[in-house]
């Protein structure tokens, strides 16, 4: 395969104001600076200011952009909406919204307590949610915009965390209503990307885990760089005709191949299963 390249033309989103939650690493960090390579104003946020400062200075010595940090708790409506009031004031709007931010644990379902399932769900849905409307009001009452969320592979279920599944199944298909709610005038897809390491990935998941990647039509995990190039073409004027959708950036996961996220001795009631099994 390929290695992932800067493919994009450095005007493509000149002029355009993006916002990225999570955009300190990972994922997120990937993505902003792809915007800022293809032109575009970044501003990166999330809960802590070490990575997101981090990740600023490293896109402004490679790109000569400067990049701006916000804190914000996307679980926290007061944050949000203090976000979103600075927003106004010093910019009107953003262009672009990346809902980046999200997280999950790996554990079997019957093991959830009522606050990690909570958790996740606050986190992965309505966290997304909150950036969405504060930040998408201010779209439709300005000048129109693009929001992409970023959840995962969904569409198979995803054992071993079918909380964050639930909640991005849910992004999706809050993006398919508003697609239609805000269009035209505001764009909203989502992107899934499928097996893609970060250090966040492999700080939790369990090696065997981890080895078991690559049983895909593409066999091989992918990188943030890929997931970011994916992002790119949603939000630029490539994407104009594409809304409501979801883009799988997942090696083809979502058709074939496995996508547990624990290993099979973790589930417990299928231990011994094997193809003479009979009820």
């Amino acid at each position: 395969m390929y290695p992932p390249t800067h493919c994009y033309h450095p005007e493509l989103l000149k002029g355009k104001s993006a916002l990225v939650t999570g955009g300190g690493t990972g994922i997120g960090r990937a993505i902003a600076f792809e915007l800022a390579r293809a032109g575009a104003n970044v501003t990166i946020a999330s809960r802590q200011i070490e990575p997101l400062q981090a990740t600023a200075d490293a896109i402004a010595s490679e790109t000569q952009r400067s990049v701006k940090t916000q804190l914000v708790d996307i679980r926290d409506l007061d944050s949000v909406n203090e976000l979103a009031k600075g927003i106004a004031s010093e910019e009107g709007q953003m262009d672009i919204l990346i809902n980046n931010a999200g997280g999950q644990f790996p554990q079997a379902a019957e093991n959830y307590s009522p606050k990690g399932w909570r958790t996740i769900i606050d986190l992965n849905l309505n966290g997304t949610w909150n950036m969405t409307q504060a930040l998408g009001q201010q779209m439709l009452n300005g000048r129109g915009g693009v929001i992409l969320n970023i959840i995962m592979t969904i569409g198979r279920g995803n054992p071993g965390i079918a909380h964050s599944g639930a909640a991005r199944a849910g992004v999706a298909e809050m993006t398919r209503s508003l697609s239609y709610e805000w269009g035209p005038k505001v764009r909203v897809n989502c992107l899934g990307p499928g097996a893609i390491i970060t250090p966040g990935m492999q700080a939790t998941y369990d090696e065997d885990v981890l080895d078991d990647i690559g049983d895909t039509p593409i066999p091989q995990p992918g990188t943030p760089e890929d997931v970011a190039n994916g992002a790119v073409f949603l939000v630029s004027p490539a994407g104009r005709f594409i809304t409501g959708e979801v883009l799988m950036v997942d090696g083809g996961v979502s058709r074939y191949g496995s996508n547990q996220a624990l290993k099979p001795s973790d589930f417990p009631h299928r231990r011994g299963l094997g193809p003479d099994w009979t009820e």
